[in-house]
């Protein structure tokens, strides 16, 4: 216990020495800043007012009138009408819009005579298919809406009643709820996926250096070896803690300021955060235990922390992945904690329903942990090896 306590201390002395990182500032300025930076560009984690040209070869009072209607939407925004066939790359080019709406000649006549379906086409710019949901389905939701007003007024003569005649066009319908952020709030989504990947870039640069600095200082065969490998992970505490503080703070602001929803138990969910950065540290060593200077740990950074940004589900849904790529993922901290923070902060899950995910999480730590004590005892013995 004490040589543990001593190398927390030593870690501290070295964190504020002026010569290292300055974590215990890096961590509170990196999550107030990137949560400042992402929040006033990204207003939404959806697009609003998606530009859309219109191609409108039929020109009639219907057809302008749809038009409207369109743009009316809080979803769409249409920046040309164009009354001749355009190649659709040529309107979509350099991001000047991310769809082109084709109207068919003949749109008002067909209509009316009721002789025959009028399809109109969309032309999605796919280079980006995110920005394309909202669109297409505001898109998909309006057309039918429209197209059945004028099929009620067709057949209200003979169907007696509003009810029937919206019974007999849409005979089921489908009417969705978006759980858990319904107004597609960024500060929910993507700036607090950016607060917690940032601040673990920066964290995780700082551990990945802890193994070289050591070496280098002379530090590594005088305390590290000598104190066994519970006093080398304890060293990790400080920066641990200098982590699930940044990010709590940053946390607790958002939330009662009303910019962050958090349904669960927020002391409930600190351990994670606690946990997150034990488990980075760790592996950060384990990672950087071969080096024998601070730069070439951190140039080990990519094996950290982007791989569970990825795969943790803050830029790409977690059903694209291959079962044996979704249990895989779970080697990295990060993906751990993007999932309790869906499940505290969005769903807001009880504490009792979260002891099963906390439970093997402890397991994970337990297993790196192991892994250090096995590294450490490998080079203690050739420590000992290399004096006799």
């Amino acid at each position: 216990m004490r040589n543990s306590v001593k190398s927390i201390l030593e870690e501290i002395g070295a964190m504020m020495s002026g010569h290292f990182i300055p974590y215990h500032k890096a961590a509170l300025t990196v999550a107030a800043v990137v949560v400042l930076l992402f929040s006033l560009v990204f207003s939404h984690s959806t697009v609003f007012e998606g530009r859309i040209a219109v191609i409108d070869l039929d020109g009639s009072k219907y057809s302008t009138e749809l038009i409207h209607k369109i743009n009316s939407s809080p979803y769409i925004e249409v920046t040309r009408v164009l009354r001749t066939p355009v190649n659709p790359g040529v309107l979509t080019a350099h991001d000047e819009n991310i769809g082109v709406l084709y109207i068919p000649k003949g749109l008002e006549k067909s209509l009316k005579t009721g002789l025959r379906s009028v399809r109109l086409g969309y032309f999605a710019d796919n280079s980006n298919g995110a920005q394309n949901a909202e669109v297409l389905q505001n898109l998909n939701e309006l057309i039918p809406e429209l197209g059945a007003e004028i099929g009620a007024e067709r057949i209200a003569a003979w169907v007696p009643g509003a009810e029937q005649v919206e019974a007999t066009l849409s005979p089921m319908q489908l009417k969705s709820r978006h759980l858990f952020n319904p107004t597609n709030a960024s500060t929910t989504a993507t700036s607090i996926a950016f607060v917690y990947f940032f601040s673990s870039l920066t964290y995780g640069l700082t551990t990945l250096m802890v193994i070289g600095r050591l070496k280098i200082t002379g530090a590594w065969e005088k305390q590290v070896l000598t104190r066994g490998p519970f006093a080398l992970m304890a060293r990790i505490v400080p920066y641990a803690f200098f982590y699930t503080t940044g990010i709590t703070l940053v946390s607790a602001l958002l939330i009662v300021f009303g910019q962050l929803r958090f349904d669960g138990n927020y002391i409930a969910y600190v351990p994670s955060l606690f946990m997150t950065g034990l488990a980075l540290g760790w592996l950060a060593l384990i990672l950087a235990w071969g080096t024998n200077n601070p730069g070439e740990g951190a140039s080990r950074m990519v094996f950290l922390v982007p791989p569970g940004f990825i795969m943790g589900g803050a830029t790409m849904a977690v059903g694209y992945l291959p079962l044996w790529a979704f249990y895989g993922s779970h080697l990295f901290p990060l993906v751990w904690q993007y999932r309790f923070f869906r499940d505290f902060a969005l769903r807001g899950q009880s504490t009792g329903e979260m002891l099963p995910t906390y439970g093997a999480y402890l397991l994970f730590l337990t297993v790196i942990a192991a892994v250090i004590t096995l590294l450490h005892q490998r080079a203690r013995k050739g420590l000992v090896v290399e004096a006799t």
